[in-house]
């Protein structure tokens, strides 16, 4: 396990588990679908499909924060977690 590995060396080794974000991708994928939707409508239609718990997508500053905060001295003590910004989706039970 590279976290076990990297500790002796103060190297933390995490992972960022990402949902749905908005994106240029989503965009895209909108835009190929050609469906004459307006982005707002397509994205509900997939929030739903998703089954997304937080009923919304997630933006861009939510997945950088996260990332952010685990690359702070705030998180030196973080090794070896996988984190998920996915609105819910992925639950921890």
């Amino acid at each position: 396990m590279l976290s076990k590995e990297g500790a002796p060396h103060n190297v933390l080794v995490n992972a960022l588990l990402v949902g749905i974000i908005q994106s240029d991708q989503i965009a895209r994928v909108q835009s190929d679908a050609a469906t004459g939707q307006a982005m707002e409508a397509f994205t509900r239609k997939h929030i739903a499909n998703a089954r997304v718990p937080l009923g919304r997508i997630g933006e861009a500053r939510e997945f950088a924060d996260i990332a952010c905060f685990l690359a702070s001295d705030a998180a030196s003590y973080i090794t070896g977690t996988a984190v998920n910004v996915d609105g819910g989706m992925c639950p921890v039970v």
